[in-house]
């Protein structure tokens, strides 16, 4: 980042300087300077606006009956079989569907809720979870998790336990396994989860608590807020109580308009007559070009120029598609003189 700081007094300094090491500007006021200007060392991060993959997961968890809905028994026994096994987390054995009453296969689909994630997400995986156990020690329960795409079911592996103690299995598709294509928005929308469940005889069941899907997904943020950091130091001298006039410029408009559709940034002075009034910034954009801070009497020994806050959007996700020259990162050109 480059800044150019300019002093008026009795004659005109300018100097340029960047935020890799400090540098000081001195302006006469008779024997002594009346300010000096130095670079602040927590300067904003611009290169954090640069797009950059951001990986989430959202879980989809049962809202209603699905295609199929075979499975023999659940409790409690009023309420649906959906709402047994839609608990983040798990509730255990308060409500579990259960094939109770048969030994043979048996399974439930269910909707799902939306996928809500970015417009632009890339869906790296979708995952089906299912906890299940068997209904008394050493007998053996089977379940299997299962995806309903386009009317038809495709089934996981067959997961198997001795245990009355709930466990958690999973089955992970990296592709739809109906097209063999990339997973697309519409496809999670059109999703159903599902699980078969089969006990070893009608008196010991298998017990299911819990389906719920889980999309892994990665996005390129084009929009945010602004990085925030102080751009530099003034300090008056001690004996000087004058007033002072700060005008801070945006001096590279042409770079920045081939990267952003905009770029609004909250610029505070501390201890200025316009950090006491509401709101207590100004914004510096691309369409403003330069705001301006009035210090009334060098009240403090110091003050900060800072970024406080603010918004942008880039024209894309992909810098290669940008105006060639372009630039992220503000440049500034501060003027200072006495009132």
């Amino acid at each position: 980042m480059v800044f150019i700081a300019l002093v008026l007094t009795s004659g005109t300094f300018a100097y340029t300087y960047t935020n890799e090491a400090a540098s000081t500007l001195n302006a006469a006021m008779t024997d002594a300077p009346f300010t000096t200007y130095t670079t602040a060392p927590d300067q904003p991060n611009w290169n954090s606006i640069l797009p950059a993959g951001q990986y989430q997961s959202a879980i989809l968890v049962p809202v209603a009956a699905g295609d199929y809905t075979s499975i023999y028994a659940q409790y409690p026994a009023t309420g649906e079989h959906w709402d047994k096994v839609d608990e983040e987390p798990a509730d255990e054995l308060t409500t579990y569907i259960t094939t109770l009453g048969s030994s043979a296969w048996m399974g439930d689909a269910f909707e799902i809720t939306d996928f809500t994630g970015s417009a632009d997400a890339t869906i790296n995986s979708v995952i089906i979870y299912i906890r299940f156990a068997a209904n008394a020690t050493n007998y053996t329960a089977r379940a299997i998790p299962e995806l309903v795409i386009n009317g038809t079911t495709y089934s996981g592996p067959t997961a198997t336990t001795t245990s009355t103690t709930f466990t958690t299995v999973f089955w992970q598709n990296d592709i739809n396994p109906d097209t063999g294509l990339d997973w697309t928005r519409d496809d999670i929308n059109a999703l159903q989860a599902g699980v078969s469940l089969k006990g070893p005889n009608n008196a010991r069941p298998s017990i299911c608590t819990q389906v719920y899907v889980q999309v892994d997904y990665e996005f390129t943020s084009t929009q945010g807020e602004v990085p925030q950091g102080n751009l530099y130091t003034i300090t008056p001298h001690q004996d000087y109580t004058g007033d002072l006039l700060v005008k801070v410029y945006l001096t590279n408009t042409a770079e920045l308009l081939k990267a952003y559709q905009y770029i609004n940034m909250k610029v505070y002075v501390n201890n200025s007559l316009e950090a006491a009034g509401t709101p207590n910034y100004k914004i510096l954009s691309i369409e403003t070009g330069v705001i301006e801070f009035n210090i009334i009497g060098g009240s403090a020994s110091s003050y900060l120029v800072s970024v406080t806050g603010g918004s942008y959007s880039l024209i894309s996700n992909d810098s290669s598609s940008w105006g060639a020259g372009w630039s992220i990162t503000p440049e500034f050109y501060c003027e200072v003189t006495q009132r």
